[in-house]
């Protein structure tokens, strides 16, 4: 079982970084990611590419230019291997991140959580635009636990991440109707004093009917600067080890993966575009 996290909101590209990193994914993917008109979406695909190969590397302990990287009809990646190893990735707000396990298909997603500004609209307002993809009791759950306004919006994104997680679980996109979904969560709190802690006692009902106890949910908190938090939640088989995510740094990432030789001529062209394209 592998969870690893970077904060992308902390990563300042230099040149050397990102001519070393371009050189570790394949064509395909950097041609991709030049395509991004916004210098932090452009930032955000290449850490998640990186991710993938930083993840394999540890996985399988061979070097990460030796994975052949697919994507399914639906865009998620994969590889092919013996013994089967499945990941998942997500990246929202400050973070991007990502889980992989030898035991059984793996969802993961991240939101922010609490975050200092303002928000446009009231919880009400976004809750009762969203109203079809929330049951009765997790409705209940968003605005009636509480009545902070910013504990609303906290319980709002835990609930969504969590339906989120278990759509990339059975490696779906759009389409699933989230209604169907009823997650019951026992532990309303995440205990600030300990910021490893992982939650993993909430339950799904699916159709109105209690999920197979061998599918579990796992969720834990990051604590960014400024008080802020993000929310990272894992739908996996109870199977796999519950522990919390890793950090990494950019030099871990790049320490870690090896690069390709398709890349090497084209390598300033990236970084000159990168820098052309635009802050938000």
């Amino acid at each position: 079982m592998y969870r690893y996290y970077i904060n992308c909101n902390n990563w300042k590209p230099t040149r050397d970084e990102w001519i070393y990193a371009t050189r570790c994914i394949i064509k395909t993917e950097v041609e991709r990611i030049d395509r991004f008109i916004f210098q932090r979406d452009a930032k955000f695909a290449l850490a998640g590419q990186l991710l993938i190969r930083y993840l394999l590397s540890q996985a399988f302990q061979r070097k990460s230019s030796s994975f052949q990287i697919q994507r399914t009809e639906r865009g998620r990646p994969f590889i092919e291997s013996t013994p089967k190893f499945d990941f998942n990735l997500s990246h929202h707000n400050q973070l991007v991140c990502i889980a992989g396990t030898f035991d059984g298909q793996i969802g993961c997603d991240t939101m922010e959580y609490r975050i200092n500004s303002e928000s446009k609209e009231s919880i009400e307002s976004l809750t009762n635009l969203l109203r079809r993809e929330f049951t009765k009791n997790e409705y209940d759950f968003i605005l009636n636990k509480s009545k902070d306004e910013k504990i609303r919006f906290c319980n709002f994104h835990r609930l969504w991440c969590l339906k989120e997680s278990y759509v990339k679980w059975l490696g779906y996109g759009i389409g699933f109707t989230l209604s169907r979904l009823n997650f019951c969560i026992e532990t309303d709190n995440f205990d600030e004093n300990h910021p490893q802690q992982v939650i993993s006692n909430t339950k799904l009902e699916l159709d109105n009917k209690l999920i197979d106890e061998k599918l579990r949910f796992d969720e834990q908190i990051i604590y960014l600067q400024d008080n802020e938090q993000q929310i990272i939640t894992l739908c996996l088989s109870n199977k796999n080890t519950c522990k919390p995510f890793i950090e990494l740094t950019i030099d871990d990432i790049l320490k870690g993966c090896t690069p390709l030789d398709e890349n090497e001529h084209d390598e300033e062209k990236w970084w000159n575009n990168f820098q052309q394209k635009r802050l938000k």
